[in-house]
């Protein structure tokens, strides 16, 4: 845990994190000597203290087996004691260790719930406080982000209200930062940054921190700055963020250090700035340590995979994803088998204790009938007894083989299930790696040039898609083209892979726009498309200088010139789509000048966007919004139309790609 450090020594004064063996030793002989003296003097308040400081020294020693030894008794003196801080402190503990080391998470789940309803039993703020932080623990190790953003949430709640604040809450507010950020809540992280700058000015006034203690505190809190910036895409302010974490820095080769690397390479990879992206991920990798967390080793290689893959490097992007993809299923693989072990092991013995409470409460019934017989009719009584008996017998066998098949087939449907989930988290996880890498093909920034304004959105219906956008500018010349591949899913996204890369390569020679379409057809109709899959695409080529458009329609639909007040669909020669029919020679046209008018194009995931009646968003709408709707930017239109579209749909699913573009030449203003 990265805070832990400096929990450590907040509560041990000059321990260090780690202790050598020799050290260690020592140390803990010492502290059994003061827990024994503590015992014999009968110091209440000294042998609480010894047993959490022991607590503590095992706990970050990594010594599991010590914790697991030794923290339920301590547990109970505690509770003797009465020492409800230290005692809730050392039940977390021995949850963390569950979850974190033992690998016991349904065991750590248990557990949390005992702490919480104990908690809540005493009316112990505390004791919720911690409960509830453990709750986020457990749950942001099952990947449920939701379960634990709001455990964290609620710990912060009720620690906040503490005062002097606890130690321990400083730790909840990293955790929940790092839980928005893996949301991709950075609106929400963003405003988190606000109250966490807050407590953290509260929490050094309170506390005696020596400078390195404050830095550590202040670095986290510039990252998850940083991370919020860059997820609202305020790239400068992320920048910002990452100077002010790095004054913080004792050394690169340490946590922190590695932390603030992978962070600084993500925001120059989104910057565009890929060799000092790829250098800082160099420099990361360099720092590995043979114990690293696989879950790190994952991330700083997906960072890497999504380095190479916008330098164009795909092979090396394929080969560490694979890599990446075996790492993955040997850590879901063990931790799959132990919960399923672990899980049927309970599932059994909670089954078996509900029988037998239910038995017994069958026979105390039937003992009661019994008595009121007897004492009517002795002879009788003792008949119908044993008849009961009897009866009772068989109906105790029937019971129980019932039990045992029904607790077979779950048994089985479990095994089943659990098969099943872990086949379709794998596939989500897949799904989730190959959209990062489409997205990463698309541009996500556009030119800053007073004589252009152009912006662009692509939104899959699923994980992946088969849109496509993309734009170069060479000098006063801006080509950009946007294409709808036919189908969804993984087969359209290769596709429009291939068709992206190859209007970059085409357009960087400078080709007119008919030209580019031939020979992209050429390249993607040919023996190799075996599915004869075909993409339907609008290119153009701009001179900025005089607004002249020389551009070509591959099938697609028709673009839309505008401007406030008025629209119109673009009238274009019907070229064929691309990919269908090697050999066509695809026709060009032009337009004279386009100065002033913003010049639209889109999918049909636009007008052909459908609500729960199925019905369509239209053309006639979308030329309606154009006109009505006064032009601030082209990001403006094309936000407004997004917003429209999800009102349109009023909740149901997309039925295609969503994709946008929007370019608009800018007549300079004379100074007079």
């Amino acid at each position: 845990m990265r805070l832990q450090k400096a929990i450590i020594l907040f509560l041990l004064g000059s321990a260090t994190a780690t202790l050598q063996a020799q050290e260690l030793a020592a140390r803990l002989k010492t502290i059994d000597e003061r827990i024994a003296a503590a015992r014999a003097t009968h110091n209440d308040s000294l042998l609480a203290q010894g047993l959490a400081i022991r607590t503590l020294t095992f706990y970050n020693n990594g010594l599991t087996d010590s914790v697991i030894r030794h923290v339920p008794e301590d547990l109970k003196t505690l509770r003797e004691l009465k020492r409800w801080d230290k005692y809730y402190e050392s039940w977390s503990y021995l949850i963390n260790t569950y979850i974190y080391y033992s690998n016991s998470k349904n065991t750590a789940l248990r557990e949390m719930e005992a702490m919480r309803d104990d908690a809540l039993a005493r009316q112990n703020v505390y004791g919720q406080g911690i409960a509830y932080y453990a709750m986020g623990n457990v749950y942001l190790n099952t990947n449920d982000l939701d379960e634990s953003a709001a455990a964290y949430l609620k710990s912060l709640n009720i620690l906040s209200d503490i005062t002097p604040l606890p130690y321990i809450s400083q730790e909840v507010y990293s955790y929940y930062g790092d839980v928005l950020n893996a949301q991709k809540q950075y609106r929400a992280l963003a405003d988190f940054t606000v109250r966490w700058k807050a407590f953290l000015e509260r929490f050094i006034a309170e506390k005696k921190l020596d400078p390195g203690e404050k830095d550590i505190l202040w670095f986290y809190y510039e990252i998850a700055c940083a991370q919020a910036a860059m997820g609202l895409d305020k790239l400068s302010q992320a920048e910002e963020s990452l100077r002010q974490a790095n004054t913080y820095l004792v050394s690169e080769d340490n946590y922190e250090g590695r932390t603030w690397l992978f962070e600084m390479a993500q925001l120059r990879l989104q910057q565009g700035r890929l060799q000092e992206a790829l250098n800082l991920n160099n420099h990361r990798l360099s720092l590995l340590s043979a114990d690293e967390d696989k879950g790190i080793l994952l991330t700083v290689y997906s960072q890497r995979a999504d380095i190479m893959s916008r330098l164009g490097h795909f092979k090396e992007a394929a080969s560490l994803y694979q890599a990446m993809y075996l790492t993955r299923d040997s850590i879901s693989g063990a931790d799959t088998k132990h919960q399923l072990n672990e899980m049927s092991t309970q599932f059994h013995v909670d089954e078996l204790e509900r029988e037998q409470e239910r038995m017994k409460m069958e026979q105390e019934r039937e003992q009661f009938r019994l008595m009121m017989v007897i004492v009517g009719i002795v002879v009788l009584a003792l008949t119908v007894f044993i008849i009961f008996r009897i009866r009772s017998a068989r109906r105790l066998k029937r019971a129980h083989e019932k039990l045992q098949a029904t607790h077979e087939e779950l048994q089985t449907a479990y095994d089943q299930l659990e098969e099943t989930t872990t086949a379709k988290e794998r596939i989500e996880s897949d799904l989730r790696i190959a959209r990062n890498i489409q997205m990463g093909m698309v541009p996500h920034t556009f030119p800053d040039r007073p004589d252009l304004d152009i912006y662009a959105s692509m939104t899959p219906a699923k994980e992946v898609g088969g849109d496509l956008y993309g734009y170069v500018l060479q000098g006063d010349k801006l080509y950009f083209c946007l294409g709808d591949v036919s189908g969804k899913g993984v087969p359209a996204s290769l596709f429009m892979a291939q068709a992206t890369r190859l209007f970059r390569t085409l357009a960087a020679q400078q080709l007119m726009p008919a030209d580019i379409c031939t020979q992209i057809n050429e390249a993607l109709s040919g023996e190799d498309n075996e599915t004869s899959m075909f993409v339907t695409m609008f290119l153009g080529l701009v001179d900025l200088t005089t607004g002249h458009l020389d551009f070509c329609n591959a099938g697609h639909n028709p673009p839309v010139l505008f401007s406030d007040g008025h629209s119109e669909f673009v009238e274009m020669i019907p070229n064929a789509p691309i990919g269908l029919w090697p050999g066509l020679e695809y026709e060009g046209e032009e337009i004279a000048d386009i100065t002033g008018r913003p010049f639209f194009v889109y999918s049909d995931g636009l007008n052909e966007a459908e609500n729960r009646q199925q019905e369509q968003f239209t053309d006639e709408r979308l030329l309606e919004l154009l006109e009505k709707t006064p032009f601030e930017s082209c990001q403006q239109t094309i936000e407004m139309l997004r917003a429209e579209v999800e009102k349109h749909r009023d909740g149901a699913e997309p039925n295609d790609d969503l994709t946008m573009l929007c370019v608009k030449i800018i007549k300079p203003t004379s100074n007079n």
